[in-house]
């Protein structure tokens, strides 16, 4: 195989699996009424703790402001709540809130279960070949970018 086809193959098949990944994200976000960035807010605050707005955006590689804004939104549904920190007042975080842990909980269930359907009647070693293709992948976009 050519460099030129190995690209489109790469591009065509990782266009797919961002859409299908985006689509499964989607309706598990929309079923609690929140958008994909909201859902990722969250689950990237029960995944490595609290945050300051700027370190959420770093994180999820998007503007601070946009951040701000749907952390504000948030908020005001009652899933993440400020908090400001001990050692420094000035520096406020945000973490979940009792709902919020609810809400992310809930997803991450969906999804295990949306999953279980999904593999159901797989071997372990076909689960395996596709996790170790997938490290492979990453380590390959690692060495491109």
């Amino acid at each position: 195989m050519d460099v030129i086809d190995f690209k489109n193959i790469l591009w065509h098949n990782t266009r797919k699996i961002s859409e299908k990944t985006t689509s499964l994200i989607t309706t598990l976000c929309d079923h609690h009424g929140i958008t994909t960035l909201q859902g990722r807010i969250l689950i990237e605050i029960q995944h490595h703790g609290s945050h300051t707005i700027g370190s959420l955006a770093k994180r999820l590689n998007i503007a601070g402001t946009n951040i701000s804004t749907m952390c504000k939104k948030l908020e005001s549904k009652g899933f993440i709540e400020r908090v400001r920190e001990e050692a420094d007042e000035r520096v406020v975080k945000v973490a979940l809130s009792t709902e919020g842990i609810h809400v992310v909980e809930e997803m991450n269930q969906e999804l295990v279960d949306k999953i279980l359907v999904g593999i159901k009647g797989e071997s372990d070693q076909t689960l395996n070949e596709i996790i170790n293709g997938l490290q492979k992948l990453n380590e390959l976009l690692e060495k491109i970018n």
